[in-house]
């Protein structure tokens, strides 16, 4: 059985909910307030499941803590923060389009890092995916605007795809075929919620922000978000990085933008067309050439 491409797969489910669960947060409490309060919410979570095992930490000493601290850092803050920066310069479809060049540095890193080598298949069902995914996301709707062409928007999107990738590629050799992916999740993300909330205290960004009054206007979609994102989410791409090489991995959890579209269907009434069906079908080809190869 494909475990780390069923994984990635249900990665990218999870991320299709968060991504409208955290949209909507956000347009009612605003982004920073999301941020800061999804990541302790899903480290709590994490640590009711790790307190459950027996000896959840045997396997992890300094070294592998060292990498899975910095893939926390360069993955879940520094990438969240470019991605968030180029968010606010080009608007989301551009940057959708940036991010999903994630798996191509994620594969750049697991040939440099882990000579993880693509074979021909491999290669050729990442091309079919993010060509799918790339033809979806640049559609424009009707009502949309084209994105702002800001330079430093597009370094700040190309900035936040790299540390996805590398950050992957940083976890997987933390866990070193040993430590476990819940616990690696843990420790990724108590990294980052320290990380997120000192930066945010050392600009004096928590001043006034009224987090109670947030949680009670969109609570429910905090924890949604929180829930399939980086408790869930980040714990099942883990799990993917762990059991297939990070390329295919970050590849097949880039088709977020692909089972986002049933959802939209669903809460947005939205009808895809059939240029959104034929990107859907090429995708969904080159994922299939990545569970086959």
């Amino acid at each position: 059985m494909p475990i780390g491409e069923l994984a990635a797969l249900g990665t990218a489910s999870c991320w299709a909910v968060t991504s409208l669960a955290f949209a909507e947060a956000s347009r009612r409490v605003g982004a920073l307030r999301v941020n800061l309060l999804r990541l302790p919410m899903a480290f709590v979570l994490l640590s009711l499941v790790v307190a459950g095992r027996t000896a959840p930490f045997h396997d992890l000493n300094g070294p592998r803590l060292g990498f899975l601290a910095a893939s926390a850092v360069i993955g879940l803050v520094a990438g969240d923060l470019a991605f968030f920066g180029a968010l606010r310069r080009l608007g989301p479809r551009l940057t959708s389009l940036l991010m999903s060049l994630a798996p191509i540095f994620a594969a750049m890193a697991g040939i440099a890092m882990l000579s993880e080598l693509p074979g021909t298949w491999a290669v050729a069902g990442i091309v079919l995916t993010l060509g799918g995914v790339a033809w979806v996301v640049l559609e424009q709707r009707q009502g949309q605007t084209s994105g702002r062409q800001s330079p430093l928007g597009l370094v700040l999107g190309l900035v936040g795809a790299a540390c996805q990738g590398f950050g992957l590629a940083l976890a997987k050799l933390g866990m070193d075929g040993e430590v476990t992916p819940l616990v690696a999740t843990w420790v990724r993300i108590g990294v980052a919620t320290f990380a997120m909330w000192a930066a945010a205290l050392a600009v004096g960004a928590t001043r006034g922000l009224g987090l109670a009054a947030a949680l009670r206007s969109a609570g429910s979609f905090i924890t949604t978000g929180a829930v399939f994102g980086p408790f869930v989410g980040v714990w099942l791409s883990l799990t993917a990085a762990r059991f297939t090489a990070v390329g295919v991995a970050a590849t097949i959890m880039a088709t977020t933008p692909i089972l986002l579209i049933p959802l939209v269907m669903i809460t947005e009434r939205y009808r895809p067309t059939m240029r959104a069906l034929l990107g859907t079908l090429v995708a969904v080809l080159g994922v299939a050439l990545l569970f086959s190869r």
